[in-house]
């Protein structure tokens, strides 16, 4: 029985170990291609690269701690966030399309909010924490909407200090912002569901 759970581990390991090699191939063509000023590219390289160490020590700790295996899927919807991010800037879906921006906020969050969700319940499940299912998925929600204000503020700060204009208008943050509220709730609300459906 202990093998088959090294070997279901490792099988996991493996899409997760993907994911995060799929993004650091996007940290290099990042840094190699020419889509945008410099300072821009550096400050999308330091997400792409800040996305990638928080993740992977997340995982490790998760695992050698709690006996905690992340699915391949977790690891892909962060990743997804990040690519689809990367492709707005690419190819200027930002510029082009108005409605790109609040779809990337939204999915952003969900990438966030997803292996929130799946960590706290998974936590709870073992006995290392007791949080009912509304407070796992206020918890996520709130934590999400932390990391995503945080990232706003980052923005702004590196306008000031880089003369990016990453904030473009005063409705820009608060649209973000309720953006990333919506795609934060989603998974929460459908995290409950599933929860007491399986009669936790």
């Amino acid at each position: 029985s202990r093998n088959t759970d090294l070997k279901l581990s490792d099988y996991k390991d493996i899409w997760t170990k993907l994911a995060i090699l799929s993004l650091l191939v996007l940290l290099i063509v990042e840094w190699v291609a020419k889509y945008d000023t410099i300072q821009r590219q550096i400050a999308l390289s330091v997400t792409n690269l800040f996305v990638i160490v928080v993740f992977y020590i997340v995982y490790r700790k998760l695992k050698n701690k709690y006996q905690i295996v992340l699915p391949g899927f977790i690891a892909w919807a962060v990743a997804f966030g990040v690519w689809l991010d990367a492709a707005g800037n690419f190819a200027h879906f930002y510029t082009k399309y108005t409605w790109y921006d609040d779809m990337t906020h939204f999915e952003a969050s969900m990438s966030i909010a997803i292996p929130l969700f799946y960590v706290f319940y998974y936590l709870s499940q073992k006995g290392y924490i007791k949080l009912s299912l509304f407070h796992i998925a206020l918890y996520t929600v709130s934590l999400t909407m932390l990391f995503v204000s945080a990232y706003e503020i980052s923005e702004w700060i590196g306008d000031i200090l880089f003369n990016t204009y990453r904030v473009t208008g005063r409705v820009d943050t608060p649209s973000d912002l309720f953006y990333n509220l919506l795609g934060a709730l989603v998974p929460a609300i459908l995290g409950v569901w599933v929860g007491r459906r399986k009669g936790r």
